[in-house]
Parts: structure tokens; C-alpha cells; sequence
């Protein structure tokens, strides 16, 4: 294609309204995201993320293929291991999520037939909510995945109910399955969700429904889901809900409370059920949080020393917490709150590390949604701007009914939930707020349209004045987002180890590090275990074959100096250590780290391979081809439209 040509594709593209909608969004997106990770963007920085990975092995790449070769899931986004490496995706992976989930709800309110500026401006609201977004700072990356493909699912249903299409059928099946790999209790919730919402569009288009292929389409979306997704439907299954029971027994009293579940005694059974019910209520939305749906941080902000000692951060001082009882006794007052508390009293001790921020501006536009949809429901098709209204009924209702579940432990409706199959597997409520921020999203998305056709879509200055709301808004969440991130630095980890290249050399076996952690022994260990060698937790641990010595073992330890003596440890390298170059070999006039072997210990045999589990390696290599076909008939289809 010439360069002319090129030119008047690009000219035609940039006539479009939606095509300058997409590129507004996207730059306001970019800039919003990176000021939040601003500080994070270096290889060596990532955002603190305790229950994430943030450092990773040198062989991470050949870790996660070994893994799919075996059976493992298989989805789109692992490819980040192969395509750059990790440490270029630590913080792309949660911007990548929003910016996939604010299309997700484009896409769904483009079907609704709403404006370009209406959809990329609710979905920009819907990526960056505080609840939905702020938990990068808690590392929860289950969520995060389920962010890049599930908010499809809702553009997708209504599609396939509406078109029929076989694609669009098999891309909700694969949606749902990509979706599953972790975070299983909040991928049942939203899957609820979206079936409820199947259940609406198949009553609201009964009149035109070709009933046949619909259920076609229904056994083509169950196929797909279960071709792609059956590696992580089996872990799910046999994994996190065998591991949700172990932390259920463990908190609520362990054996004893188990056998007491099952007791013959009508009271022992009630007081293990209500154990277990403090504990999955724990973590409920206190009713006065609320109002952090509006005004950001109204009660703190994280409870992360790292992050709410970062200027102009508090640590969040409400309710939303562990649920406890005041054991028999004396009582005492409130670790936090200082209120006297009595033997039997329910107490919440506060801990959260994510925001709850909607934004103001997403709320009013959401109300504009209702208001619009009040006005105009008698017109049971479309407005005069052409928007379909006839879902905003189900997202009204669907955001009344998920408030009352966050609520959970501070309401008696939460009873009917935890009486619900896996009712009682569900832990901490507030998660539904997840479900009440993609409600509020859409909602605001019907507003941003109602407004645009009250005003007049056709006068010069509606667009403009419309667009200007909706990226200040978009630039209000990510102010509080960009509050809770805490930078640390793991250039020291990612850089070289040549004492672990050199323990591979000698034949390999446990390293010992002995280093105080105030000289740098945690990483130094974490360093080892990176680079692909064995640590051990004590000298004594059986195959304990060298020890890292650093300057005050060698100076003050008693037993290490009398094994140097005895020849029972010898020296098997001496490093320096820097931040940026990492463990590297040194001379031993400059050398703070000692690579010592232990003389006694053999070299370990090599390792047998586990025997493959072919079934196992079957479905895996059957969710493979399924992700790719899918995903492959996705694009081809895409490529065709903008063709």
C-alpha cells in the first residue's frame, strides 16, 4: 500500500466520531494511568503488591511453558511471560486491565446502541473505580484477570441473544472460561451475573427470537467454555474450594469446630454456623461507608504502613474489617476505637488496602441514567438519539440487590445469601461492590447519553462540554487511585548472581544464607532462590550443601569459624554485593559475601522427572487449540468489520 494511500485511510478513519472517541479515551486513559504508576515505570520498581508476585525466577518464561506442556491453563494474557518478560508487565498488567475492562462496558453499551462518548466514557469511569482498580496496592492480580475478560461477557450476551451468531456464542464461552483462572468466588458472582442478565435478553427479545438456534448458540457457549477452560475449572473445583474449607476450619476453631458442624447436638451445630458466618462476614460494608462512594477516603485510606505513610495518605480507620467476638471473661476495649467491649459483643477490627471511590461525577451521571430512563420509559425501543433503554430496569434492580449483599454482616438479608449453595463458601462481602461499580458504570453511560440528547446531540457545544465531564472524571479517580501506590525496588533481585551461577557449576545443592536481614540477607536469599538455586531455612536442613556467609558471620560466628578451621567448610567463592549489578565474584580483599561448601555434603542426584499425566496434558493441550481457534475467529471477524 502506497503512502498516500495510507494517508486517505488515515484521513477516513480520523472522520469517524467513534474512531475520535476511541483516540480521546485511549490518550486520556495513557495519562491517567501513568500518573498512577508514576515513580513504577523503571524495570527495577514495582508497585508493593503483598499478595502478588513482583520478582520473578530468570527462568520464568520456560517455568510457565513447562506449566502449559503439563496441563495448566492456558489463556491470552500469559503470553506477557514470553512477550517482554514480567518485569515489563508488573504494572502494564493492571493498566492493561482497566483499559480492557472500560472496553468491555464500551462494547456492551455500543450494543445498547448508546454514543461513542457515552460508552468510552463510562467504561474509563468503570476501569479506574476505586474498589475496582485500587486493589493493585493489595496485589490481588485474580481480579485483574478476570478484569481483562469478563466485562465482555455482557456485550457478548446481548449480541448473542439478539444476532444468534455462532462466533459471538463461542466468544462468551471463552470469556467465561479466560476469566475463571483465578479469583473463583468472584468469577461465580459476576458469572450469576451475566446469566441473570442472559435470562433478561432472552425475555426481552421473545418476540423475535429464533428459539431453535438460540439453544444452539447455549450448548455452542457451554462447549467452548468447557474446551477452554477445563484446566482451571478442575483446579478451581478440587483446589480453592478444598482450600476455602481448610481456612474456614482453621479460623473458626479448626477439627473441633468441623466435628461440632456435624454434631448430633441441635446447639453445637448453631454455634459452629455462626462461626462460620463471622467469618465469611467478615470484611462486610459498614452502611456509613457509603458514603466513600462519593467522598473519597471519608474514613482513610489503606492500612498498608508502606502505603498510608507515603504524604498525604491516612490509614483508613472505619469498620469495613475482621469480624470478632469478645471471648468469655472480663472484656476490655477496642484495640482500635478504645470503646469498652463485654464478654459476647461483635467487634470489627479495620483493615483494607483499596479505596471505594465511584467518583462524583460517575454517580451523577448514573442518576442522569435513572432520571433519563423514568422519563422516557413509555418508549419501549429507543430515544430520539437512538439509544436502546430497555436494560437500565435490570442494572437498576441488579444494583439495589448487590448494596444489600456488600452489606452482608451489618444486615439479616445477608442470611438468604449464606443460606444459598456455596452461599456460606463466599467470604467478605464487600466484594459485591464490584458488581454495584459495573451497575453504576452503565448506568452512567444511559446518563452521558440522555444528557447528550436533552441538551441536543446536534448543538457544537454539547460533545465537547459532555467529553470535558467525563475525562475530569476519569482524572478524579485516578488521583485517589495513584494514593495507594507504594514503590519498592528490586533491581538487586533481577540483576546477577554468579555465586548461584557458580553452586550450578559445582553440581548444585541447598545454599544457607547467613546474613543478617540488616546486611541484606533476605535478599540476598530471595536472590538465590530467583536465580534458580535451593535455599534452606537452617545450616542443620538436611542437603544443606553451601552457605552464603556475609561480614558478621565470618567476624562473630563461633561455629562457622571452627568449621573453617576443621576444613569442613571451604571456600567456594567470594562476591561483592550492589543494588544495580547484583552478586558478583570479587576479589577477597574487597569481597562481602563468602560462598563456603560444605565438604561432607555430595552433589544431590539429579532429579527424576515427575511421569506425565496424559489425561491431564490432553485437556490441556485441548484448551490450547480451543483458545486459539476462539481468539484466531475473534479477530478475523474484527479484521473483516474494519475492513
Amino acid at each position: 500500500m502506497s503512502s498516500m494511500a495510507l494517508v486517505e485511510k488515515l484521513k477516513t478513519y480520523l472522520k469517524r466520531p467513534s474512531s475520535v472517541a476511541f483516540l480521546v479515551f485511549a490518550a486520556v486513559y495513557a495519562v491517567a494511568l501513568g500518573g498512577i504508576f508514576w515513580g513504577a515505570w523503571a524495570l527495577d520498581k514495582v508497585p508493593v503488591a503483598p499478595d502478588c508476585q513482583t520478582t520473578f525466577a530468570v527462568d520464568d518464561a520456560a517455568v510457565w511453558f513447562r506449566g502449559v506442556l503439563a496441563g495448566g491453563p492456558f489463556i491470552p494474557s500469559d503470553l506477557m511471560h514470553v512477550v517482554g518478560g514480567m518485569y515489563v508487565w508488573v504494572e502494564l498488567q493492571f493498566a492493561l486491565a482497566a483499559f480492557l475492562a472500560a472496553l468491555g462496558v464500551a462494547f456492551y453499551l455500543r450494543g445498547r446502541r448508546c454514543s461513542p462518548l457515552a460508552c468510552y466514557g463510562a467504561g474509563a469511569a468503570y476501569g479506574l473505580m476505586g474498589y475496582c482498580f485500587t486493589l493493585f496496592s493489595a496485589g490481588h492480580l485474580g481480579w485483574f484477570l478476570w478484569l481483562m475478560y469478563g466485562p465482555f461477557a455482557f456485550g457478548l450476551v446481548d449480541r448473542a441473544v439478539r444476532k444468534g451468531k455462532w462466533r459471538n456464542w463461542a466468544l462468551l464461552g471463552a470469556v467465561l472460561a479466560w476469566s475463571s483462572v483465578r479469583q473463583p468466588d468472584l468469577w461465580l458472582l459476576f458469572t450469576l451475573l451475566t446469566f441473570f442478565y442472559g435470562v433478561w435478553c432472552l425475555v426481552r427479545e421473545r418476540r423475535t427470537l429464533r428459539w431453535g438456534r438460540t439453544f444452539a448458540g447455549v450448548g455452542v457457549c457451554v462447549l467452548a467454555t468447557l474446551l477452554v477452560g477445563m484446566p482451571q475449572y478442575g483446579h478451581a473445583i478440587f483446589h480453592e474450594l478444598g482450600n476455602r474449607e481448610k481456612q474456614i476450619a482453621e479460623s473458626t476453631g479448626g477439627d473441633a469446630s468441623a466435628a461440632a458442624a456435624k454434631s448430633d447436638d441441635p446447639a453445637a451445630r448453631a454455634k459452629a454456623r455462626e462461626e462460620r458466618w463471622r467469618f465469611c462476614t467478615s470484611w462486610s460494608l459498614p452502611p456509613e461507608d457509603t458514603l466513600e462512594f462519593l467522598v473519597a477516603e471519608v474514613h482513610g485510606g489503606s492500612n498498608d504502613p508502606r502505603v498510608f505513610q507515603q504524604p498525604g495518605n491516612r490509614p483508613y480507620q472505619g469498620r469495613l474489617g475482621q469480624q470478632g467476638v469478645v471471648p468469655p471473661g472480663p472484656g476490655g476495649r477496642h484495640p482500635v476505637t478504645g470503646q469498652m467491649l463485654k464478654a459476647g459483643d461483635v467487634y470489627w477490627m479495620p483493615y483494607r488496602q483499596h479505596s471505594l471511590y465511584f467518583g462524583v461525577l460517575t454517580l451523577g451521571f448514573a442518576c442522569a441514567g435513572v432520571v433519563g430512563w423514568a422519563l422516557l420509559r413509555r418508549r419501549r425501543a429507543a430515544d430520539a438519539a437512538g439509544a436502546d433503554w430497555s436494560d437500565v430496569p435490570f442494572w437498576i434492580g441488579a444494583a439495589v440487590l448487590v448494596y444489600l449483599c456488600a452489606l452482608g454482616g451489618f444486615t439479616p438479608f445477608y442470611r438468604l445469601v449464606f443460606a444459598l449453595p456455596f452461599g456460606d463458601q463466599i467470604r467478605c462481602p464487600v466484594k459485591f461492590v464490584h458488581l454495584l461499580e459495573l451497575c453504576a458504570a452503565v448506568l452512567a453511560g444511559f446518563g452521558a447519553e440522555f444528557l447528550r440528547a436533552r441538551f441536543g446531540a446536534g448543538r457544537a457545544w454539547v460533545a465537547p462540554v459532555l467529553a470535558a465531564a467525563l475525562a475530569l472524571n476519569v482524572l478524579d479517580l485516578a488521583r485517589v487511585d495513584a494514593k495507594y501506590l507504594a514503590v519498592q525496588d528490586v533491581a538487586f533481585q533481577r540483576a546477577a548472581n554468579e555465586a548461584a551461577e557458580d553452586v550450578a557449576k559445582l553440581g548444585g545443592g541447598k545454599v544457607f544464607v547467613a546474613m543478617a536481614p540488616q546486611e541484606g540477607g533476605r535478599l540476598v536469599g530471595e536472590s538465590f532462590g530467583l536465580h534458580g538455586v535451593e535455599t534452606a531455612a537452617s545450616p542443620d536442613e538436611p542437603g544443606v550443601r553451601f552457605v552464603a556467609a556475609g561480614g558478621s558471620a565470618l567476624r562473630d560466628d563461633a561455629r562457622l569459624n571452627a568449621q573453617l578451621k576443621s576444613g569442613a567448610l571451604r571456600s567456594a567463592g567470594m562476591y561483592t554485593l550492589s543494588q544495580q549489578k547484583g552478586i558478583r565474584r570479587a576479589a577477597q580483599a574487597s569481597a562481602m559475601l563468602a560462598l563456603l561448601q560444605v565438604a561432607a555434603v555430595p552433589a544431590p542426584a539429579p532429579k527424576e522427572a515427575p511421569a506425565p499425566d496424559r489425561a491431564k496434558q490432553l485437556l490441556g493441550l485441548l484448551s490450547v487449540l480451543a483458545t486459539l481457534g476462539v481468539a484466531g475467529w475473534g479477530l478475523a471477524a474484527l479484521r473483516r468489520r474494519r475492513g
